[in-house]
């Protein structure tokens, strides 16, 4: 089931509903310790990204928001490097942590997992 993109705005960045978990279902998995990244191709000439953090794992939106912007902001200067892939990351694992300090956690994991992703594709 393909993926549609509400936003027009911003075309690289994937709005989350309650179908888009659904459309990753046989997709490709890389796990760290509060971080899931799923992928799958899309049949685009450019990389899409969905983000979804539940209250869960991070309570304030504040700290929830910023992770989202810092992700987003680390993609965007990634993204001629990215495959035409849908990339949807979950976070849904409590972060036992200082909150300044979760935004950082959660980028190195993201650096790691996008490392990850692209590796096939160097090597």
């Amino acid at each position: 089931m393909p993926i549609k993109n509400t936003d027009i705005r911003n075309p690289i960045i994937l709005k989350i509903d309650t179908n888009t978990p659904k459309s990753f279902l046989g997709s490709t998995m890389i796990k760290s310790q509060h971080l899931v990244l799923k992928h799958m191709p899309n049949n685009l000439d450019h990389a899409r990204l969905a983000i979804q953090i539940t209250k869960k794992a991070c309570k304030l939106a504040v700290t929830r928001n910023k992770i989202r912007r810092t992700i987003r902001e680390d993609f965007k200067k990634n993204l001629s490097m990215c495959p035409p892939f849908d990339i949807l990351i979950l976070i849904t694992n409590k972060i036992h942590s200082e909150k300044f300090k979760i935004s950082d956690i959660l980028m190195q994991e993201w650096k790691q997992s996008l490392k990850s992703l692209l590796k096939p594709l160097s090597g």
